[in-house]
């Protein structure tokens, strides 16, 4: 394989932003730059977006960025409302004894008017299995491009921009990507920040998520 830090060929891809990792961060980032005219690729290693329902609190802040996106209504009609929200129970099993329950995500009497004063936006459950192909075609119907099964292995960063590598994990066929800018949202395990070798802080990710 060529040493892209060397090569003179072109770049068999090209865009302004390279966005890696189709999770909630890199789809939202993908969104709104293809909202605001900028050309954007996003790649996964995956042939999907997400199956599991993660990540399933979508606080006021979140909902008002989506409001400014033009996407409050839709994912509004697609998730569980604020209302039905309501508590947070501890059972000693699903099926098992509950314990206790409290008031959650601004539900209880008390607290509701204070979320109410703060935004015209409510909190709603929407997990990754909903926002993910929200955001996704949201941002694909604005010009931007998504590449599924395609992982990243490397990059090279030089004073005009980036070149990335990857891998098409159908084909087995690596090639590279230029861009200007590259974004790495590819989770706990970033190969992205290890890459830059980025310190991070805090016990860090479960083993084998």
């Amino acid at each position: 394989m060529t040493d892209p830090s060397t090569s003179t060929s072109p770049a068999a891809v090209t865009t302004d932003v390279l966005v890696v990792g189709s999770g909630p961060a890199g789809a939202s980032a993908v969104l709104f730059l293809a909202t605001y005219g900028t050309s954007a690729l996003l790649i996964t290693k995956y042939g999907r977006l997400s199956d599991t329902p993660r990540a399933h609190i979508t606080n006021q802040r979140t909902m008002e960025t989506l409001r400014d996106m033009g996407l409050e209504d839709r994912l509004m009609s697609e998730a569980t409302p604020w209302e039905y929200m309501g508590n947070t129970t501890f059972c000693t099993s699903l099926a098992g004894e509950e314990l206790g329950r409290i008031p959650s995500w601004g539900t209880d009497t008390v607290r509701h008017a204070d979320y109410e004063l703060q935004s015209p936006t409510t909190m709603l459950d929407a997990p990754q299995t909903i926002t993910e192909p929200l955001l996704v075609q949201a941002a694909q119907d604005r010009g931007a491009r998504v590449r599924f099964d395609t992982e990243y292995l490397s990059h090279v960063q030089d004073d005009e921009g980036v070149t990335t590598t990857v891998r098409d994990r159908l084909s087995g066929a690596e090639y590279t990507i230029r861009s200007k800018y590259l974004i790495g949202a590819d989770g706990a395990h970033s190969m992205v920040a290890a890459d830059l070798d980025l310190p991070f802080e805090g016990p860090g990710p479960s083993p084998g998520r």
